[in-house]
């Protein structure tokens, strides 16, 4: 049975490469302070440059799931052309999206023969990005929609988020640290180190102080944690800071078995949570956490 695969627009990767590989994708939307709401779609509304600025000069900005409706119409187009869907989803422990998606399977099951499978990757930006692009490789090997949806969840675990951020207020303001550790961390200069956790969940972990040492954290992370080096991609995801970036990408092949790091910039709604100047690391490892 052919099948087409679909996710949520929060991954950093090139719309070309979607394209060429038929990957139809949900947008999730962000309002910034004193413009219409938007959609996320590889930056054609605002550059990703133009954002993070924004953010810096203080603008607020909030951010929106796709409803149920958004993932029905991209489900049912698919469905009405003889084809299943496998909807492989953005984290359910970071956004509702994932359900909303399920919900919308729901709506359609006993309209169709075919069929929509939900998967969630318990993962974001890059990590979803990996998770995605091995799976296209898989279903060009012929896997059906029960088998890749199999060997989602049993890679995902290995999917792992590590990073950093130059800005504790960006955090707070999602919940994610005190107000009190955000003002503190940022007057003596204090670096989180967070990663995602097996539930898709932002777990903070260590404190360094001083923005290259937080980077050069992130490498120590990965020569802990990494296997099956040269299999999958290494990849750097920066919110508008890609000369810290391309230090942790250099850094990492002076200090590692690693020979090719790849560097994007941060999805626009995961950068509105995380802030300008973050810097996230995804490889694939032998466990998420510590």
């Amino acid at each position: 049975m052919a099948y087409v695969i679909v996710t949520d627009s929060v991954m950093d990767i090139e719309e070309s490469y979607l394209v060429r590989n038929e990957v139809c994708t949900v947008p999730l939307s962000f309002t910034l302070e004193g413009c219409d709401t938007v959609e996320d779609d590889f930056g054609k509304t605002i550059s990703f440059s133009s954002f993070y600025q924004q953010l810096r000069e203080g603008k607020g900005v909030t951010t929106s799931q796709p409803s149920v409706g958004a993932f029905a119409s991209v489900f049912e187009g698919i469905l009405q052309s003889n084809r299943d869907v496998v909807y492989i989803g953005f984290s359910s422990g970071l956004s509702g999206s994932y359900r909303s998606g399920c919900m919308a399977r729901d709506e359609l099951k006993d309209k169709y023969p075919n069929k929509v499978y939900c998967v969630d990757t318990f993962a974001a930006s890059g990590g979803q990005t990996l998770i995605v692009r091995e799976a296209v490789k898989r279903k060009n090997e012929g896997y059906t929609p029960e088998q890749l949806v199999q060997w989602v969840e049993e890679f995902r675990s290995h999917v792992v988020h590590w990073f950093t951020v130059d800005d504790l207020m960006y955090l707070h303001r999602g919940g994610r640290v005190s107000k009190t550790s955000a003002v503190m961390g940022s007057l003596v200069g204090i670096k989180p180190i967070l990663y995602v956790s097996d539930d898709g969940r932002l777990i903070p972990d260590k404190k360094t102080r001083g923005r290259r040492k937080s980077l050069e954290m992130l490498c120590r992370q990965l020569n802990a944690h990494i296997q099956e080096v040269g299999s999958y991609p290494v990849t750097i995801s920066h919110g508008d800071c890609e000369e810290d970036a391309q230090y942790l990408k250099d850094y990492i092949l002076a200090h590692s078995q690693v020979e090719d790091v790849e560097i994007h910039m941060l999805d626009i709604v995961i950068g509105a949570h995380a802030g300008p100047g973050t810097i996230a690391l995804f490889f694939y490892g032998d466990k998420r956490g510590n």
